[in-house]
């Protein structure tokens, strides 16, 4: 097997794992929506006092980091700041993940501006200010500087904002609420839903605690927590098996470590009862369990979806009505530039010109671009947001720096094309991963990762777009369960 398709099965895991990781430490403290009452904001200042709170992060029962934040009052307003620090293993090594968001907040604690940096493979900075009804941004990545800007619907808030107000409104078992809320890690828009569920005690070293249980719906994504009287969260817990615990400082940091911890890359893949054995099989059909598949837009494409038995079908290059690049008729969405996906850079169109030389067929021309990031892209494991352009600048990572390059340059050179999120079949399991399509005349699946134009038919698509849509994957990780009905 060759080592694009025996690396590939990292890929994808590896950074939905940061994500989850991500999405906890953004929502763990978001449950209602700040209020522009004056004397509910003033009460709730009133109440404000400069503190620290920790917690550890398990995973599976492993502890694998800790978290702290801190609030501290300025002048007109306040500083919030979280860190996180996280250590996974992957297939036998020591990933290090570790992240700061501190944000500048007014007295009411709408947020004016934000400083959002994760260490990690690549160390990725971004920078945010609310300017009107828009947010301007900086992305500094690898050694290069983009800036970006968001419009706003309202004034948004980051998680840290929203503990005060808690304060002031109170809890309620039945209340409802809807948040607006701006993701650094995403830098996109969205609304949290939130409902008080119930109330219940939680046992925290020996000690019951009466909480009132929570549910955060995110993305798609579900989130419970157990919030007491003050406000202070107690318990979270996430799809995947996180959980979230508070800590005094010294056990945060200190107590409960694992001698080892449980490899996310084995724990994350999808076991099946029949295995594949044809190379880049052109027909697959799966039943698929323990999930909603009607959550998904499965039956698009070259797939097919009946109930809860799904086709792929190996789409065929030969016939293809293709044309000369650039397009011009039309799918402006795939073919912009974006923060991540920088098309537009004279660097990225002055590397996808070299490779395809004077090539003006499309399909040709994503053969060749196909190729060249498959040979001169390392395959290694990344933690990081994938962009363009650092792909570029050090020659290496995971399926998602693969697929985002290669998204990149097609784009410079006038062909649409969007990334693809889902999972493939190698070495008896399916492992989450990622790739692309690319119009050609028709839409048609390329994996740069492992060098196949079309994809076979064991990549099966979940989700299309950049990260904050791949999110939704997280609710399949440990759930999905899959048959195999067929194949050839």
């Amino acid at each position: 097997m060759s080592e694009g398709v025996s690396i590939s099965r990292l890929m994808r895991s590896i950074v939905l794992i940061f994500w989850i990781f991500m999405m906890v430490m953004l929502v763990q403290k978001t449950y209602f929506s700040i209020s522009d009452d004056y004397v509910q904001l003033s009460y709730a200042a009133s109440q404000l006092r400069p503190k620290e709170e920790w917690m550890g992060v398990y995973w599976k029962g492993d502890k694998v980091g800790y978290t702290v934040s801190n609030i501290k009052k300025k002048y007109r307003g306040y500083e919030i700041s979280e860190q996180a620090f996280m250590d996974l293993t992957v297939m036998g090594t020591t990933q290090n993940i570790s992240t700061q968001v501190t944000s500048q907040v007014d007295n009411n604690f709408k947020l004016k501006s934000f400083v959002f940096v994760l260490f990690a493979n690549i160390s990725t900075k971004i920078q945010g200010k609310v300017q009107g009804n828009e947010m301007h941004l900086e992305i500094s990545s690898g050694g290069n500087v983009n800036r970006s800007v968001v419009p706003l619907k309202e004034a948004p808030c980051l998680s840290s904002s929203i503990k005060p107000i808690i304060l002031a409104q109170g809890l309620a078992v039945g209340k409802q609420f809807k948040q607006a809320f701006f993701d650094p890690s995403t830098m996109t828009n969205t609304t949290i839903d939130v409902v008080v569920e119930g109330k219940e005690k939680v046992v925290l070293k020996n000690e019951k605690i009466e909480c009132y249980r929570i549910k955060s719906t995110f993305k798609g994504i579900t989130i419970r927590s157990w919030i007491d009287e003050e406000g202070n969260t107690i318990k979270e817990e996430s799809p995947l098996g996180m959980v979230l615990v508070k800590e005094s400082k010294s056990d945060a940091i200190n107590e409960n470590w694992s001698d080892s911890t449980k490899d996310i890359i084995t724990a994350s893949a999808v076991s099946v009862d029949r295995s594949i054995t044809v190379i880049n099989p052109s027909y697959l059909k799966v039943k698929l369990g323990n999930i909603d598949p009607k959550e998904f837009n499965l039956s698009q494409g070259r797939q097919k979806l009946q109930g809860d038995v799904l086709e792929i079908f190996k789409e065929k290059t030969s016939g293809v009505n293709t044309y000369s690049i650039p397009y011009k008729r039309g799918f402006e969405e795939y073919l912009k530039s974006t923060a991540f996906i920088q098309s537009g850079s004279k660097v990225i169109k002055n590397k996808a010109r070299e490779i395809i030389g004077d090539e003006k067929d499309a399909l040709k021309a994503v053969n060749l671009i196909n190729k060249w990031v498959y040979r001169n892209i390392e395959k290694k494991p990344t933690i990081s947001i994938p962009s363009a352009l650092d792909v570029l600048e050090t020659r290496q990572g995971d399926c998602n720096e693969h697929a985002t390059l290669f998204v990149a340059l097609c784009r410079s050179m006038g062909i649409p094309s969007k990334l693809c999120a889902g999972i493939v079949y190698t070495q008896g399991r399916f492992y989450y991963h990622a790739w692309s399509d690319v119009f050609v005349g028709s839409w048609i699946s390329v994996d740069p990762t492992m060098n196949q134009l079309p994809a076979d038919a064991t990549h099966i698509l979940f989700v299309e777009g950049e990260l904050d849509k791949q999110l939704v994957i997280i609710n399949l990780i440990g759930v999905l369960k899959m048959e195999v009905l067929d194949y050839k």
